[in-house]
């Protein structure tokens, strides 16, 4: 455990003719015009308008029950095609799962569209993340699937703090017997829509999982000896199954021996119990305080003593520091053309000897990433004794400091969040990049009022590509995932862990794995061994599917745990929201 007690909490660091009025006169103050008189002679009839835009239907590549949406596709709204497909990921990604966003799109015969000129009026095209083919089926139909689905399917019922959910296939882990001589091997399978899509996938999947003697897995039964003949079985009250090849059965195999009914319950146990019983446990202490500017006057607080490299020092007005962290500090900094105000990390090179490296990674990764809910690298400089970076400014503060105040939040208010980070987590993830460092502090909240309107997760310093198992021991103690602390090896899923940590702790206002008397050991033996528990004084009022959730993202096997996208399509996500 000795690299492990070096773990130190990683870097903070109307009409229509109104309408088009309107928005000839914000055309005319952008482009910086004072003669109001153009708009007469040069506004366009609300009739020619309308006619430029071409009012296009965009499906979900493969998804038949999404019945797409229509948007208005316009030259003088879309100056690019880049421009479109970055609306469309927004507008999709509000109801279907786009870890990438939108990459490309088909048209309903299969052949890319790369240029707006391409797209007709009236038509209809298929949205696709990155590197996927197209998939044919017949999208025209699925919007009536989809309202055929809704008057026939039963209704949500909510019961105290239940949920219901009918007709949900979603991600799962289930139990599986092997056939042979008892006792038999006791096996679990994490199934999702990606290994578990139709009948056939999920026999593929318990073939690979369960290796049978015989071969192919051809028969599978239910605890109760039923056959499974049909997908929504596997998604339904059992969670538990025989699984067989060719080779005959008998009624007798249904009966459990002692070894094997202890493998399965030791499975269904709830989260251990800490020991001993207290008062409720505390946030840990923030490592870094920052500070955010919250005021609506920031120009008034820049100050001149900064000296920037004249590149930057002509496009900015650098103020006062907003936030630090081991060799860097963040500054408030104003955009002179636009009166846009950013985040401007500089960091300090004598202090990172020895950590150049690290340096370079943050940098070379944030290049590459553009999504809604991670913070955004507007503009760089790198000098010999500095480096600058210019980021999306979020003025809300950090979420440590939200939980502070709020203790606990509703379950609407969590869904949010968690969509939001998990959103960004798996866009990270289908990149094979890994955060590391995912915690309260790194999450920015766009405050409206006193609830969260977004959140954007930042400082990427422990991030890095992931072409194999990792061994470095990083993180922060109260997030760390188990595999970490082995020294086992760890990959993407260590992310999702920490998030399961975030959605505990936005409940119930305290973390789930904790040490009463800050013994760092103590606190990483409660983590490796998983022990954590929902003590009704806290935790009677949280629905079961919140629970469940938790307890799926803070699953000590990895392989076990669920993924990114898993969470994405829990179906918690959508009830919370209701």
């Amino acid at each position: 455990m000795s690299k492990v007690n070096n773990i130190i909490g990683s870097r903070s660091v109307s009409s229509t003719s109104c309408n088009s009025l309107v928005s000839d006169l914000e055309e005319i103050l952008d482009n910086g015009l004072d003669d109001l008189s153009l708009i007469k002679n040069n506004r366009p009839s609300s009739t020619t308008r309308t006619q430029k835009a071409k009012r296009i239907r965009f499906y979900h590549n493969g998804n038949k029950f999404f019945g797409g949406v229509v948007v208005p596709v316009a030259s003088d709204r879309y100056r690019s095609f880049d421009s479109l497909t970055t609306e469309l990921t927004s507008i999709l990604m509000k109801t279907v799962t786009l870890p990438s966003g939108v990459r490309t799109i088909f048209s309903m015969d299969g052949r890319k569209i790369s240029s707006l000129e391409e797209l007709e009026d009236g038509k209809e095209y298929v949205c696709s993340g990155k590197g996927e083919l197209f998939k044919k089926i017949d999208y025209t139909k699925t919007e009536a699937l989809k309202s055929k689905r809704l008057s026939t399917a039963k209704p949500l019922t909510q019961t105290s703090s239940r949920v219901v959910l009918e007709d949900c296939v979603r991600p799962r882990i289930v139990t599986i017997i092997r056939n042979g001589i008892k006792p038999r091997k006791v096996l679990r399978l994490l199934l999702n829509k990606r290994n578990a899509s139709n009948l056939e996938q999920v026999f593929s999947s318990l073939t690979d999982t369960a290796q049978l003697d015989s071969g192919a897995v051809r028969k599978v039964f239910t605890l109760s000896g039923q056959p499974v003949t049909v997908l929504q079985q596997f998604f339904s009250g059992e969670d538990v199954f025989f699984v067989y090849g060719n080779e005959r059965f008998s009624p007798d195999d249904f009966e459990l021996e002692f070894e094997e009914s202890k493998s399965i319950q030791s499975y269904k146990k709830t989260p251990g119990l800490r020991n001993g019983v207290g008062p409720k446990p505390k946030m840990p202490k923030k490592e870094l305080n920052r500070t955010y500017d919250s005021t609506e006057n920031l120009l008034a607080k820049l100050s001149k003593d900064i000296i920037l490299p004249s590149s930057l020092r002509q496009k900015y007005n650098v103020g006062r520091m907003i936030g630090d962290g081991n060799f860097a500090v963040v500054r408030l900094c104003i955009e002179k053309s636009t009166n846009l105000a950013y985040a401007l990390k500089i960091i300090d090179k004598s202090k990172c000897k020895g950590k150049e490296d690290m340096v370079e990674n943050e940098v070379r990764i944030l290049r590459k990433l553009n999504h809604p809910n991670i913070m955004r690298l507007i503009d760089e400089q790198d000098t010999k004794p500095m480096l600058y970076l210019v980021c999306e400014l979020v003025k809300g503060g950090d979420l440590f400091d939200v939980i502070t105040m709020a203790q606990k939040f509703s379950e609407e208010q969590a869904a949010l969040m968690i969509t939001h980070l998990t959103s960004a987590l798996a866009y990270l993830h289908n990149l094979n990049i890994v955060h590391r460092d995912v915690k309260p502090e790194n999450l920015l909240v766009d405050m409206e009022a006193t609830k969260i309107k977004a959140l954007k997760l930042g400082d990427f310093g422990l991030a890095c590509e992931v072409t194999g198992p990792l061994y470095t021991v990083c993180g922060t103690p109260t997030y760390v995932a188990p595999e970490i602390l082995a020294e086992s090896g760890y990959g993407l899923k260590i992310d999702v862990w920490a998030a399961g940590v975030i959605l505990y702790i936005l409940l119930c206002g305290y973390p789930p794995f904790v040490s009463q008397d800050n013994d760092q050991e103590k606190l990483f033996d409660c983590i490796l061994s998983g022990q954590y528990d929902f003590p009704d004084e806290y935790w009677q009022d949280v629905s079961m599917y919140a629970k469940e959730l938790i307890q799926n993202m803070l699953q000590l096997a990895p392989e076990l745990r669920f993924s990114a996208e898993d969470v994405l399509d829990h179906p918690w996500l959508q009830i919370a929201s209701c």
